[in-house]
């Protein structure tokens, strides 16, 4: 569940109007239901602690047949050529098999990092193409999008969401995850013509998150207005960003040298949201960013 959807948002202001009355009349810092209202708007909050020691000796995973494929049908930008993979289906699948034979539990830290990352990926991609290659993600119906139970890493059988806030965001002490976990829309940050791989995890993760800072599509500062325009991952995951640098700005900040000037003086920059662009992420919606 890559955030909550917009139209999502909306059926659930309606249907909750009532209580947001009376939870009104409670204090703000004694409201019994605020973390459960907070539930329906944004992915659930998480504690994020290192859980994997590093493994040199220990057992790795060949991600080469993905990377070929992403080198074959992901273009310049992050943009897929869903046609041309399905085309090529036969090698996805022996992919996710490859995945499904994993020895996933005796994986050091990167090496579970990089094969996290590339099975949320590729199975994202085996769901657009199993529901032939809708204009939006949202158009899979919602019990068989990210909450479906469907996808083998080794002996586990997990869903895209539990992969992503079950075994990445607990799991690791590391926000960039964020702009490497791609959910097949154009708002998504790019997905990368090559697989992650533990031994350039860390560096891949951080040209991923040089990428999306450095593009309109994700990041703007408006210096002359004073304002700071942002993907709402940062809305999303504000949690997981202020866990590792104190506070969403300050993680950017992190990445852009020119806003991490403007704090450093003392300058807050106010924040607008960017809008989030749910249609596919295909080489025919390909546009400049």
């Amino acid at each position: 569940m890559r955030g909550i959807e917009q139209t999502d948002r909306q059926r659930r202001v309606g249907a909750l109007g009532v209580l947001l009355l009376l939870l009104g009349s409670f204090p703000a810092n004694a409201n019994p239901f605020s973390d459960w209202l907070r539930s329906f708007f944004h992915p659930p909050e998480v504690e994020m602690k290192e859980a994997y020691a590093p493994r040199p000796e220990g057992p790795s995973f060949d991600h080469s047949l993905y990377d070929s494929l992403l080198r074959e049908h992901v273009a310049e930008g992050g943009w897929v050529d869903y046609e041309g993979l399905d085309a090529d289906r036969s090698r996805l699948q022996d992919y996710l098999d490859a995945l499904a034979d994993a020895p996933f539990d005796a994986l050091g830290r990167d090496e579970k990092l990089a094969l996290l990352l590339n099975a949320y990926n590729a199975f994202t991609l085996e769901l657009i193409l199993d529901f032939g290659i809708p204009s939006s993600i949202r158009d899979i119906p919602s019990e068989k999008r990210w909450e479906a139970e469907r996808w083998q890493v080794g002996p586990h059988t997990w869903s895209l969401d539990q992969i992503e806030h079950e075994q990445i965001r607990p799991k690791f002490v590391d926000a960039r995850i964020h702009f490497a976990l791609v959910c097949a829309a154009v708002g998504c940050a790019p997905l990368r013509a090559e697989a992650y791989r533990a031994d350039r995890v860390d560096a891949q993760l951080e040209d991923q998150t040089k990428t999306v800072h450095s593009k309109d599509a994700w990041f703007e500062l408006w210096e002359a207005k004073d304002v700071v325009r942002l993907t709402r991952y940062y809305e999303w995951y504000q949690g997981d960003f202020a866990q590792v640098a104190g506070g969403i700005l300050e993680y950017a900040a992190r990445h852009v040298p020119a806003l991490e000037q403007r704090l450093d003086e003392g300058r807050r920059p106010r924040i607008e949201w960017i809008e989030y662009d749910w249609s596919l992420n295909s080489v025919e919606n390909r546009r400049p960013r």
